[in-house]
């Protein structure tokens, strides 16, 4: 893979993060829901989408080739637009 793509994967990895847990704030009510079964179907689902589309868009950026730096990229995003999700709750 050369470097301009990698910068891409880099770059899409830390903006899905942000994505991912804007997403997982939005469904806050359906993943700690009281009834059990919500709860995991909601999670399930939830996760599900998350996942499949983040690998589609990736086979469409370099052939849906996974590294290890993608999940530290896609972790710091997640980490950042947690902390941006918890300002716009106060």
């Amino acid at each position: 893979m050369d470097l301009q793509t990698q910068i891409i994967v880099l770059a899409f990895s830390f903006i899905y993060g942000i994505f991912f847990a804007l997403f997982t704030g939005v469904n806050y009510k359906i993943i700690y829901n009281e009834k059990k079964w919500i709860k995991l179907l909601g999670t399930s689902l939830v996760v599900l989408i998350s996942v499949l589309s983040y690998f589609l868009i990736l086979r469409e950026i370099n052939y849906a080739q996974f590294h290890p730096y993608c999940l530290l990229v896609l972790t710091l995003g997640f980490w950042i637009g947690n902390r941006i999700v918890k300002r716009f709750k106060r």
